[in-house]
């Protein structure tokens, strides 16, 4: 397929979704022949193995660098990312900010690629005041995305009709691509820990409920022994959960693939209050742990997960509010003595969270998007 497409994101390449999701989805963009140039905001220096991925598939890069925060700077942040945006066939905008630098510069059609409606996201995470009211106030530009972008992507089914709620008009060139996950490095592991052993996998922001995750641990304790770990980032500022956990220790994203089937099942209780954005959210993480065969505990409300994990008898959905935390241990406790979980957990990721199927459907959309 002959076609360039600048893939914008304010998100860093080395860390946290950009190496677990933008950086394997990018790969076989070009893998597919399509000419990507990749503009993203760095805090660090970036590891040598990733300049080696991203030259070895061909993909330009413009690597801007963060900066310093505040509401100046993110404006200044805004205008460097329209600059460095070239001619180009499409652009594909990570998130708000990005979708707003790609109308800003004229370059191309604009897909927006609206991940976990960002500012509202963020408006619930920021405990610093007046920080949270710059992500109120940025709200509207939404609603720009929503009118002038000329395809959208989510990642769930739920979040499209929040938008519709929310804005006059929606981009009726649209899909649904999940969270992926590369089912190739993510592999089904049926041979289960003999100790039960929860995991905590990567980074927990104020968008999760320790206290709740810690409830309902203490409620699993009391019914058998069990170990609870956290795989620690590197770039994860706090030292401890204090959720439960017996031990920390430091990971690489690139070792999750082999840590993850040395567990029993993981963790991913949200706060229930998030509001829409906890609708159009889908953690990385819960991906991995299907895809490895792993159950996963998370709470009422992310994204489509409460029919999805009903669906395969994958996991443990909580209603943090209401639900006897007891209970739901024992409902942990059978799905893990059941022998069919992890193929059940593996077969939901298969049908939901290939990047390969993601991938196509991105693909899809752009030919829609360039026809339109």
């Amino acid at each position: 397929m002959n076609l360039h497409i600048t893939y914008v994101t304010t998100d860093s390449i080395s860390e946290g979704v950009g190496s677990s999701q933008i950086l394997p989805m990018l790969c076989r963009l070009s893998g597919r022949g399509i000419k990507v140039h990749l503009i993203t905001f760095e805090k660090t220096a970036t590891k040598l193995e990733v300049r080696e991925i991203l030259f070895n598939h061909g993909i330009v890069w413009t690597r801007l660098e963060f900066g310093s925060r505040g509401a100046v700077a993110g404006l200044r942040r805004l205008f460097r990312l329209t600059k460095a945006i070239r001619d180009t066939d499409l652009i594909h905008a990570r998130s708000d900010i990005p979708a707003l630098a790609g109308l800003l510069s004229r370059k191309a059609p604009v897909l927006w690629d609206v991940r976990s409606l960002w500012a509202s996201q963020r408006a619930f995470i920021e405990t610093n005041i007046p920080r949270k009211i710059i992500f109120l106030a940025v709200k509207p530009l939404e609603s720009i995305c929503s009118t002038y972008s000329k395809g959208v992507s989510t990642l769930t089914n739920a979040a499209i009709e929040i938008l519709e709620r929310r804005h006059r008009k929606v981009p009726h060139l649209r899909i649904v691509v999940p969270t992926a996950v590369d089912l190739d490095r993510f592999k089904l592991n049926l041979e289960m820990p003999t100790i039960i052993r929860g995991l905590f996998s990567g980074t927990y922001s104020n968008y999760y409920d320790l206290k709740k995750s810690h409830a309902f641990i203490s409620a699993l304790q009391e019914l058998q022994e069990i170990e609870i770990h956290w795989a620690r980032p590197q770039e994860t500022e706090i030292k401890a959960l204090n959720a439960g956990e017996n031990h920390t220790f430091e990971a690489l994203y690139s070792n999750m693939a082999q840590i993850i089937p040395m567990f029993s099942f993981g963790i991913s209780i949200c706060k229930q209050d998030a509001g829409p954005s906890l609708t159009a959210a889908m953690p990385t993480k819960i991906a991995e742990f299907l895809a490895s065969g792993r159950p996963v505990v998370v709470s009422k409300g992310i994204g489509d997960m409460d029919t999805l994990l009903a669906e395969f008898k994958a996991g443990i959905v909580i209603d943090t509010e209401n639900d006897d935390f007891t209970d739901k241990a024992r409902e942990l406790l059978k799905l893990l003595s059941d022998s069919e979980t992890p193929k059940q957990c593996r077969a939901l990721a298969e049908k939901y969270f290939d990047i390969d199927t993601g991938v196509n459907n991105y693909i899809n959309l752009y030919r829609k998007i360039l026809n339109s």
